[in-house]
């Protein structure tokens, strides 16, 4: 939204920044108070108008991510998949370790995991148990070169337990670390007018686990009515 001079049309600029400051239009020199703006949308000089630029900008960043998508799920390598789902149903306790945006991705995916039956825990929380030789760990990690996912790598390697790699990083420590890397790549920045690489890996991320996560209940041979008898049921 933008704020747009009734009498000309012309943007209006702030002239200040504190709640009682000015807006003021730079080509017929009207000035009005902030706080008569906030205070009606049909001010006597101003008034809010939608501006198709940001519509038309928001419109590209969508289309950059569905490009992204599409193109990391034409380059899927169907081995290095079936290895990653063999070793989850053959481990008996998944953890998963990351930070920032990508542990909210993470524990998406380990919630997920639990409704399929599954034991697994987020790597830090309170609750989690000891790693052992008969888990796996999955890292997600844009780098793979910073703690605490690289002292989570190293522990599960002492360990002997298997580690699963997300990252756009496949020459980081943590992928030498790592017994499966799944390389999450992006397009190039000639194709990329509006996204940042970290947006861009959070998101194709999550598209991947949460495809993952169908391929698994294939596998398991799960149906949607036993899927909900594992979900939370204190609100209902």
């Amino acid at each position: 939204m933008t704020l747009i001079c009734i009498n000309c049309k012309h943007p209006l600029k702030t002239l200040g920044l504190s709640e009682l400051s000015y807006f003021q239009c730079d080509k017929c020199g009207i000035v009005i108070k902030k706080n008569e703006v906030n205070s009606s949308i049909d001010s006597k000089h101003v008034k809010y108008m939608k501006n198709d630029r940001y519509n038309e900008k928001l419109a590209v960043t969508i289309k950059d991510l569905i490009d992204n998508l599409k193109y990391n799920s034409e380059k899927l390598d169907l081995n290095l998949i079936s290895e990653f789902i063999k070793t989850i149903l053959l481990s008996d306790t998944i953890f998963i370790g990351a930070s920032g945006q990508s542990k909210l991705i993470g524990s998406a995916f380990c919630m997920r995991l639990c409704h399929l039956g599954l034991k697994s825990f987020i790597m830090g929380e309170i609750t989690s148990p000891q790693i052992l030789p008969e888990d796996c760990l999955i890292i997600i990690s844009r780098f793979g070169e910073k703690n605490p996912e690289l002292v989570y790598a190293k522990k599960a390697k002492s360990q002997g337990c298997k580690i699963l790699f997300i990252t756009s990083n496949p020459s980081s420590k943590i992928a030498e670390l790592s017994d499966i890397t799944w390389n999450v790549s992006s397009l190039n920045k000639d194709h990329l007018e509006t996204v940042s690489d970290n947006s861009i890996f959070e998101i194709t991320s999550q598209f991947l686990l949460d495809g993952l996560i169908t391929e698994l209940v294939v596998e398991l041979n799960l149906y949607e009515s036993s899927l909900k008898n594992k979900h939370f049921n204190l609100e209902q």
